[in-house]
C-alpha cells in the first residue's frame, strides 16, 4: 500500500473547495525550497543550489561549491574537456 503525503504550501490562505487544482508528484524540500524530484539533475548533489553553465567548456559546475558537475569524457583530443581547468571559477 502506498503512502501519501499532503503538503500545503500555504495554510492560512488555504480554502477548502472540491474544484482545487492538485499536483501528485515527488519534491525533495531542502533549504526552504520545493524541488520537483525530475528537476534534481539541475541543482548541485552536495549543496542544492542551481547549476550554471559554462559555454567554453561546454559543461555544467556550481558556483557557490566551485566544482564541475560533470566528468571529463574519455576522448584524450576533445577539445572542451583538454582545456578544462581543475576548478570552474
Amino acid at each position: 500500500m502506498e503512502k501519501s503525503m499532503l503538503l500545503f504550501l500555504d495554510p492560512k490562505e488555504r480554502k477548502h473547495i472540491s474544484k482545487q487544482k492538485q499536483i501528485e508528484n515527488s519534491f525533495l524540500l531542502i533549504n526552504e525550497r520545493v524541488i520537483a524530484i525530475e528537476e534534481l539533475r539541475d541543482y548541485c548533489n552536495d549543496c542544492f543550489e542551481p547549476l550554471s553553465y559554462h559555454e567554453k567548456y561546454d559543461t555544467c559546475y556550481c558556483e557557490p561549491c566551485n566544482a564541475w558537475r560533470e566528468e571529463d569524457c574519455t576522448d584524450p583530443t576533445c577539445e572542451y574537456c583538454r582545456m578544462r581547468p581543475e576548478r570552474p571559477l
